[in-house]
């Protein structure tokens, strides 16, 4: 309970301003992650503290679109998201439908547990499909309730790589994020953040 209390702690600053630092689960595995853009940041360790259950073991990373937490703004819950995975091969297509129901169960049952009514995290579904000659990547749409601002359903959709980090004994999974359909504007921003991240070892 103090962990998943400390986090959303962590979640309410980060959201008020850039969380900076680099936080390391493992002395061996410390990585830095660097995005070409000034959009505010976040980073936890994986398993999240709100997703206890999630078989993933690295880094996350976020990158906040500027009216991201604004219901009325077209950039509302729109951001880049990169999972470092130490020691570990790309994700498949099951692991990742399996892992991001995990998380955004997770997410929504801490954020939205002072609901009324109570989120029902079971029913959310995510729809994951494979982009043709393109390995490793992906479209999806979750169904689920948003739980920070509006408490209200939402079709939240997902551009998505899964694949090995070159010169590292390790895998990233890519995601851009946005409730916006797949025609607007907003995607191309997403996108060239989201393939802006790059990845270093932490030197001591």
């Amino acid at each position: 309970m103090k962990r998943q209390a400390l986090l959303l702690i962590t979640l309410s600053l980060c959201f008020l301003g850039p969380c900076i630092g680099v936080v390391s689960f493992a002395a061996e595995d410390s990585v830095k992650v660097m995005f070409d853009t000034e959009w505010r940041s976040e980073r936890l360790t994986l398993p999240t503290g709100f997703a206890p259950d999630l078989s993933l073991r690295g880094i996350e990373e976020i990158r906040f679109a500027p009216g991201m937490f604004e219901p009325d703004h077209e950039e509302f819950f729109s951001y880049a998201l990169v999972f470092y995975l130490p020691n570990q091969k790309p994700l498949t297509q099951t692991q990742i439908h399996t892992e991001l129901l995990k998380y955004y169960r997770g997410l929504a049952a801490s954020v939205g547990r002072d609901r009324t009514p109570k989120i029902e995290t079971d029913k959310f579904t995510l729809a994951l499909t494979p982009l043709e000659g393109k390995d490793g990547q992906y479209t999806a749409v979750l169904d689920w309730v948003e739980p920070f601002k509006t408490g209200k359903a939402q079709k939240l959709r997902f551009e998505i790589e899964s694949a090995r980090i070159a010169d590292m004994n390790a895998s990233r999974l890519s995601m851009s994020a946005s409730p916006q359909k797949p025609n607007h504007k907003l995607w191309p921003v997403l996108r060239k953040v989201t393939a802006s991240a790059k990845f270093s070892k932490v030197t001591k």
